[in-house]
């Protein structure tokens, strides 16, 4: 997300030339940083590819029309806030009513110091939201911060690796138990879980197996303090990405943690690729 002194990073989506040219424009003098699109496709295409902080997004497009275009935002990054822009008020009645999570939904034509002073209120909001949820933390030589959740019972462990990970420029969130866990990631989703296979209530492998059956594209590494192979076995059956012993060698651990992070990025660059596929079958040019 930009600082004060960054450019916002906006994705303005609309079919009329006239208007991508003219709003873009305006934008750009207003000290933002516009990228333009002329269809939902290439929208689409655009979000995956680039980090924006704000989508602009016209409702009424030839190919997808934006109610389609900001579903699929929103499956693929729920925290990128979405501006709509209709032409018609009666769509406008019909939104306010169901807007399923558009962080603000205006009328064309539209007046550009209004337009501007939206965008910057929906990222500032979007900015406290993320704040509120995860302290922020430096991010070296990485688009985005990777996503890890630490589940285990004992509280000394997760607090040490809460801190290293973090030192490693790492998001962390914590879970004493299986419950708290899969409660967690319902509201955000992890990158890679470090998991204990033993723990009271819920077990690791009972943790896993709902974890892969919710969230395919999540990496685990499965962590114990008494390995056996029955139990690695099980957790390999089960889709556990890695097995290490607990405690575990702390270079070992990260170089996982990294290498499941890109494995998870090309799974979803492949069905960001697929849907594509499947999107411009639907609507041929």
């Amino acid at each position: 997300m930009p600082t004060t002194d960054d450019k916002y990073k906006i994705l303005l989506v609309d079919d009329e030339e006239e208007f991508l040219a003219a709003t873009s424009q305006a934008l750009v003098r207003r000290g933002m940083d516009v990228d333009v699109a002329p269809n939902g496709v290439t929208a689409i295409e655009m979000v995956n590819r680039k980090r924006y902080d704000v989508v602009v997004l016209d409702v009424r497009m030839p190919d997808i029309d934006g109610i389609e275009v900001f579903g699929i935002i929103r499956s693929k990054q729920p925290g990128l806030p979405v501006i709509m822009l209709t032409g018609h008020a009666s769509i406008d009645e019909a939104f306010q009513t169901s807007r399923n999570g558009i962080a603000d939904y205006l009328t064309k034509p539209i007046d550009m110091d209004d337009l501007a002073a939206r965008v910057r209120q929906v990222v500032v909001q979007s900015q406290q939201h993320r704040r509120s949820e995860h302290p922020p933390v430096e991010v070296v030589g990485l688009d985005a911060a990777i996503r890890v959740m630490l589940i285990d019972d004992e509280a000394e462990f997760l607090d040490s690796m809460n801190r290293v990970l973090r030192r490693r420029n790492m998001e962390v969130v914590t879970a004493a138990s299986g419950e708290e866990a899969l409660a967690l990631l319902k509201e955000n989703l992890a990158d890679v879980v470090v998991l204990d296979v033993k723990m009271p209530g819920m077990d690791g492998l009972g943790v896993l197996k709902r974890i892969k059956r919710r969230h395919p594209s999540v990496q685990v590494i499965m962590l114990t303090g008494h390995p056996s192979l029955e139990a690695a076995m099980e957790s390999v059956k089960l889709g556990a990405n890695e097995y290490l012993k607990k405690p575990p060698d702390l270079d070992q651990l990260v170089a996982a943690i990294y290498r499941l992070f890109e494995c998870r990025q090309d799974l979803l660059e492949r069905q960001r690729a697929e849907l594509i596929e499947n999107i411009r079958n639907r609507f041929p040019v």
